[in-house]
């Protein structure tokens, strides 16, 4: 039903792990540069901490829901989510978990109807999405994270600079008409999206799933790479700082880094994931006004959830 899973989400690698590897008070002129980048992109309703302190034994129980949006928006049409995650942390825990959600889940979203769970996304934006959670799932969301295609593209371009070797099909290079033969192949930005993006084999969405985890566990592994190689500081501020303008997040800089000290002295050891809705629990069906969905069975989703949860 669900997996261990040893690389730790996009955001949170941008986050949490490249702060919690930063000596902030070697680089104090940057970090005030980062500040004001990371002011600018927060939601306003961002609560500043202040404070940068380890977590309190009150704080350290209770878990953090992250709700990670990567969006899709194309000409005359309203902005779509292509990527829902949750990404769920108890601080001074040594697990991450990670929620992925079928974009095509078949849900009750507040005000609408039953619909797909992107579509909660288009007509409300993040705050209808955490309602459609909370109401279906009983998924409490704490901060949020949202990223377009080209916030994407320019995250792999810092991560993967030279590009990464991922395998390739016959099937991607007609679809994109990339200039490449079948197996292994250096991916560059934009192609690099490409390849999560593809859902054009028997897998479908599935496989698309299994292709973003595949990319950011290569992203987590090139990171640390690149924090090992003798650059330390200078690299990790220099993804702080991009990082920061190619995402918007209602954490606060002083929350990532409070948080990154509880991964530095409590290093989060694996990641869980589970996939919603989980195998046997739904169907594949057409429903009016709604299109092709999924269909799932409440209970069982539900129970996997809490048992995932706990």
């Amino acid at each position: 039903m669900f997996r261990k899973w040893t690389a730790i989400p996009i955001v949170l690698l941008i986050t949490f792990i490249i702060y919690a590897t930063t000596n902030t008070s070697t680089q104090p002129s940057e970090m005030t540069e980062i500040q004001k980048q990371a002011d600018v992109k927060s939601a306003k309703e961002t609560e500043k901490t202040n404070t940068i302190f380890p977590i309190s034994k009150e704080e350290a129980g209770k878990p953090i829901n992250v709700l990670v949006v990567g969006s899709d928006q194309r000409k005359n049409e309203a902005e779509r989510a292509d990527v829902l995650m949750v990404a769920q942390y108890v601080p001074n825990h040594p697990t991450l978990k990670l929620i992925s959600i079928m974009r095509d889940t078949y849900v009750d979203i507040p005000g609408y109807g039953k619909s797909k769970i992107n579509h909660a996304y288009a007509w409300g934006g993040n705050e209808l999405v955490k309602k459609s959670l909370k109401q279906n799932f009983d998924l409490e969301i704490n901060h949020t994270v949202n990223l377009n295609f080209q916030d994407f593209i320019n995250i792999m371009g810092i991560i993967f600079p030279e590009g990464v070797q991922v395998p390739i099909t016959e099937g991607m290079i007609s679809h994109w008409k990339w200039d490449k033969q079948p197996g292994m192949q250096k991916l560059k930005g934009g192609e690099i999206l490409q390849y999560v993006r593809y859902r054009g084999d028997v897998s479908s969405d599935f496989g698309r799933v299994e292709r973003q985890q595949e990319i950011i566990e290569l992203a987590e592994k090139n990171i640390m790479e690149q924090l090992k190689s003798g650059k330390g500081i200078p690299t990790a501020i220099e993804l702080m700082r991009d990082g920061f303008k190619n995402v918007e997040t209602t954490f606060s800089i002083d929350q990532v880094m409070k948080h990154g000290l509880s991964f530095l002295f409590h290093p989060i050891d694996s990641v869980e994931t589970i996939r919603i809705p989980v195998e046997g629990s739904y169907q594949s069906i057409s429903k009016p006004g709604a299109g092709d969905v999924l269909e799932m069975d409440e209970t069982t989703n539900i129970q996997a959830l809490r048992e995932f949860s706990h």
